[in-house]
């Protein structure tokens, strides 16, 4: 695959780490009920989340860090 289509996806991922990291420490409760759907666990972990909300934030968190790691990893130096 092509470099610059991987550094793409890499940045479209970051992207979505940041933003959904950033909502759920807004607002965990109602952001990880938005997720509910889908097999059991997911379901489960989504319920688990709404009911911990500062176990949430800490989650939401590190995804946050998480995209911003991988963004700052896919970006050049230069200005």
């Amino acid at each position: 695959m092509n470099n610059l289509i991987v550094r793409r996806f890499l940045q479209l991922g970051a992207l979505f780490l940041i933003g959904d990291g950033v909502m759920g420490l807004l607002k965990p409760r109602w952001h990880s009920l938005l997720w509910h759907f889908g097999p059991e666990l997911v379901r489960a972990a989504t319920e688990e989340l709404a009911e911990h909300p500062k176990t949430a934030r800490s989650i939401y968190l590190a995804e946050a860090a998480l995209g911003i790691a991988v963004a700052s990893l896919q970006t050049p130096e230069v200005d």
